[in-house]
């Protein structure tokens, strides 16, 4: 009877440890997916020149869906950064997904092309440091 009992106790305690290593993986796995950036890539045409921004503002990626259905006349103005970030490939620059906003007026100093950015890539980094196509 004590071996019985002792068995018992054994697999109670496993069945309790394994509850409680699938609780915290669960609980792990939906924080690790409720507050990881939610954003969307969106391909930016400028005369016949492409790039890609990553927005993470829910209101910004709001009013650039809007502007792809032909809703707003806006456009993205953002912060420049070294390197393609990730996903603007062939460029050695992106926009910073964190800055990203749609707006409608912009100073004439951060509009130009891709190519212009790309070419002139320093002076933009540091002077104008940011672009608005």
């Amino acid at each position: 009877m004590h071996l019985l009992n002792t068995l018992l106790s054994r697999r109670r305690i496993i069945f309790i440890t394994l509850l409680i290593i699938s609780i915290i993986i669960v609980a792990v796995y939906y924080y690790a997916s409720y507050t990881a950036p939610r954003g969307k890539y969106f391909l930016v045409d400028v005369n016949d020149e492409r790039f890609i921004i990553y927005v993470t503002d829910a209101e910004t990626i709001r009013l650039a869906i809007e502007n792809m259905e032909g809703k707003n006349n806006m456009f993205p103005m953002e912060e420049l950064e070294r390197g393609d970030g990730g996903f603007n490939k062939p460029w050695n620059w992106h926009l910073k997904p964190d800055t990203v906003r749609m707006v409608e007026v912009s100073i004439e100093l951060c509009d130009g092309t891709p190519s212009l950015v790309e070419n002139e890539l320093e002076y933009w980094l540091g002077t104008i440091k940011s672009y608005c196509p």
